[in-house]
């Protein structure tokens, strides 16, 4: 039936079927009318006209008035969505018109979401995905966060009025990350869509995981974001590289020139590079070589970066008691793990609970020294209170709404709003470490270049000599071309101490091409920038002779005497050498092995996509040593709050987050150039044969059918047959990387290497079919991309919806 009697006599009316159109008769959504709230006057006014078309009920009869409001109710058992006649009567709206679904999609999306979230305040987004997805399953295109930005004043506006959605956790964290300044009355087709892409499919933990990768992305120097290079190595820490990027910030940052950070691919700062690290609570450097005297020692927790001697870290866990203090110095000391200060309260010395905010960690950046959010003590402010009372503690710097501190026992300094920024400490940098690193092994260089010179100097190819040449520079801080007293004189890597003033310049630097065509290195010269990609022995390093190398600069010097006594080259032995030499180049041929480990312009851009400044080597090794440690200590009997301190269970989905990015990453090298290398599989011959019947009719004489990503090139052949059925006669070109069985007009090729002059006018070409999709549809965005400067008349695809444009 169309009507139902409530209890005061009037009818209500239901009309199904429905589509709204304008005083143009082109379709409209209902929501550009004003909105009623609660029972209450109409808000906002339109002078457009809407007329509503449909069935009365499930019958035949037809509906055709104007509409001048509506409304929506969430208390029922289903979300209710009215609109009120110009004879002032109100209608519900069941089912649309099937082509008019796409018109109200959004506002019905966003109607449902909010009556989901009205009916679970607690409800976590990937139930509320769940329940989302059931009710819109026949539409084609499912739905996703993205639906709800169109309408974001109505979702805020709905909080502020109904209780329940205003306790939402959920709902008020998606409305926190999309700030919108309209009101719900202005018309939403002026509203403008915020330039966010949200994917609603995406999994909970990991959305999580990506907030925590850039945890550490505040520079180390001044604690503030913007540009900055994450270390890949052991201390977890970022840095403004430049005197660019740390400008706003007032950072004296470390003082490099863009192109030497564009040099290395995988950055480490001095400290990681050397081996020698800062205690956290002293400040004091040492050594963190496992392989040689170490003498700081990492805390053991997946996201914390701190070294500390096994003296320091004993007495801040047991302060109170020396007998437990020493007894766990000699454990550390012995290599046993051990977790930090930081990880529990200085007040209540509980652990952190990252799902309860009071619970969440509060950390100090100078001493380790954590309060829990509810602990904090009143001094520490977040915001200026007088002038000798300064800000201490910010919620908008890092991530998940952490709270980056200065505890009271640091000094702010007014023009910084920071304590003093000399509390970093670089290894080569007191007295003179650099230089007389760099005067040694230049010399050693000489002394052993001119007794083991035993290969002529045209061996090292132009194309080596530079790259090395420029990994040499970047990490050397000394320009290329300079000669050897040029290098003593000038040594431009700075630590933090010494940039007061930064004037770094970049004087007289030659260009690397000249640089190979002018000097070419001995072997041993060569060698030693194979060896290391800094002018740096580093500790543990084997000698000529097969010796360990010692760690200390007079270690050193006693090494070198030992080396110049070497035994001198015979002319049989050199003969020999070079013969095998010769040999083992002359059955390499780089050029065959450089072609075969090409990989695609789409997935070359898609790997440095996955792997970013997201997995450092660092972050890996201390991500699985803390899960080692922690089930070692559930093993041991251990309160699983102290595991969770050592392993949050974050980690553990961000490890699994970072397997599956390079199992995509690394299958093409793992694997070999196999067709699923690239994340891409056949698609089935049932799937082929409907696209081609409904595809052939589109289709004219003369027509060019592309399939930039043939696979086994079973599309082409059926599109031909079915083409030749029907009297028509077209060209083919079908590309990929892999040979199929089946060569019908392929060419094996990267379809991002095809020009547009390669192919016909865009009037004649058909473009299709299955591209590889990559994470996010990445992959499968570029092949789109590539087959729209074509202008091609006709595109078919197979791909996910994060496409859809």
């Amino acid at each position: 039936m169309g009507y139902s009697e409530e209890d005061d006599d009037t009818l209500t009316l239901y009309v199904s079927d429905y589509e709204f159109l304008d005083q143009n008769e082109e379709s409209i959504s209902f929501s550009v009318l004003p909105l009623q709230w609660d029972g209450c006057d109409i808000v906002g006014s339109s002078e457009m006209q809407v007329f509503l078309h449909g069935n009365i009920g499930d019958g035949p009869w037809n509906f055709n008035e104007q509409v001048i409001a509506w409304k929506f109710e969430l208390s029922y058992a289903q979300p209710e969505i009215w609109v009120l006649s110009k004879q002032n009567n109100w209608i519900m709206l069941q089912s649309p018109k099937k082509s008019f679904k796409n018109i109200v999609r959004t506002i019905l999306i966003t109607v449902h979401w909010l009556y989901c979230v009205k009916q679970n305040p607690e409800a976590s987004r990937k139930y509320i995905r769940e329940q989302m997805l059931k009710v819109f399953c026949s539409y084609e295109v499912e739905p996703s966060e993205n639906d709800l930005l169109d309408h974001m004043p109505i979702s805020r506006e709905a909080a502020e009025r109904d209780k329940d959605l205003a306790n939402s956790k959920f709902l008020l964290s998606f409305m926190a990350n999309h700030p919108e300044t309209n009101t719900f009355h202005e018309d939403v087709r002026t509203t403008e869509k915020p330039k966010v892409i949200v994917d609603w499919n995406e999994d909970e933990d990991s959305e999580r995981v990506d907030k925590d990768e850039n945890y550490f992305a505040v520079c180390a120097i001044c604690d503030d974001g913007g540009d900055v290079t994450f270390c890949d190595g052991r201390c977890l820490r970022s840095f403004h590289a430049t005197i660019t990027a740390g400008k706003n910030a007032l950072c004296q940052s470390l003082g490099y020139t863009q192109a030497q950070i564009d040099a290395v691919p995988n950055f480490l700062c001095q400290n990681c590079v050397y081996q020698e690290h800062q205690c956290f609570a002293c400040g004091m450097l040492g050594s963190s070589d496992k392989s040689s005297s170490q003498e700081v020692f990492p805390c053991v927790s997946a996201t914390c970066g701190q070294f500390y001697h096994p003296e320091c870290v004993s007495k801040l866990l047991h302060p109170d008691n020396e007998s437990l203090a020493e007894e766990l110095r000699e454990r550390i000391a012995a290599g046993e793990s051990f977790t930090c200060p930081v990880h529990k309260c200085f007040v209540c010395q509980q652990s952190e609970d990252m799902n309860v905010e009071d619970l969440q960690l509060a950390i100090c950046r100078r001493c380790p020294k954590a309060y829990h959010r509810k602990c904090l003590p009143t001094e520490i402010t977040f915001s200026d209170a007088d002038e000798n009372n300064f800000q201490r503690a910010w919620v908008d710097l890092l991530p998940n709404n952490r709270i980056l501190i200065y505890c009271l026992e640091h000094k702010i300094i007014s023009e910084l709003k920071t304590p003093a920024r000399d509390h970093l400490k670089f290894p080569g940098v007191e007295g003179k470490r650099k230089k007389e690193d760099l005067e040694l092994l230049l010399t050693e260089e000489k002394d052993v270049a001119s007794k083991r010179n035993i290969v002529s100097e045209s061996f090292v190819a132009d194309k080596t000599v530079v790259k090395k040449l420029k990994l040499a520079e970047v990490y050397s801080g000394a320009d290329v071309g300079m000669s050897n007293s040029e290098i003593k004189k000038r040594w431009p890597r700075q630590d933090v101490h010494s940039l007061k003033k930064p004037n770094i310049t970049d004087t007289g630097r030659k260009s690397l091409k000249d640089i190979a065509d002018k000097s070419k290195p001995s072997l041993r010269k060569d060698s030693t920038l194979l060896k290391s990609r800094s002018f740096v022995v580093k500790p543990g390093h084997r000698n000529i002779d097969g010796s360990k190398m010692k760690n200390s600069i007079s270690d050193r010097r006693r090494m070198k005497k030992v080396n110049i006594s070497q035994p001198s080259v015979d002319a049989e032995m050199e003969k020999e050498l070079l013969a095998l030499i010769k040999d083992s180049t002359s059955s390499f041929n780089e050029e065959e092995f450089m072609k075969s480990h090409i990989v695609p312009i789409t997935h070359a851009h898609h790997s440095k996509h996955l792997l970013e400044k997201s997995i450092t080597l660092g972050l890996v090794e201390g991500s699985v040593k803390a899960v080692r440690a922690a089930l070692e200590m559930l093993d041991g009997g251990c309160d699983i709050e102290d595991a969770k301190a050592v392993c949050p269970p974050e980690i553990l989905c961000q490890i699994f987050q970072w397997k599956r990015k390079l199992d995509v990453y690394l299958a093409p090298f793992l694997h070999g150039m196999r067709y699923t290398s690239f994340g891409r599989h056949f698609t089935k011959v049932e799937k082929l044969k409907e696209i081609v019947d409904r595809l052939h009719w589109y289709v004219r004489s003369g027509d060019t059918i592309v399939d930039f990503c043939c696979g086994a090139n079973d599309f082409s052949c059926m599109m031909k047959v079915k083409l030749e059925q029907m009297g028509k006669s077209c060209s083919f070109r079908n590309y990929d990387l892999i040979q199929p069985k089946n060569d019908f007009s392929f060419e094996k090729r990267d379809w991002m290497t095809v020009r547009p002059e390669e192919l016909p006018d865009g009037s004649q070409l058909i473009m299709g079919l299955n591209p590889p999709f990559g994470v996010k549809a990445s992959l499968a965005n570029k092949f789109i991309s590539q087959a729209l400067k074509f202008k091609p008349k006709l595109i078919v695809l197979i791909v996910p919806q994060e496409t859809r444009r």
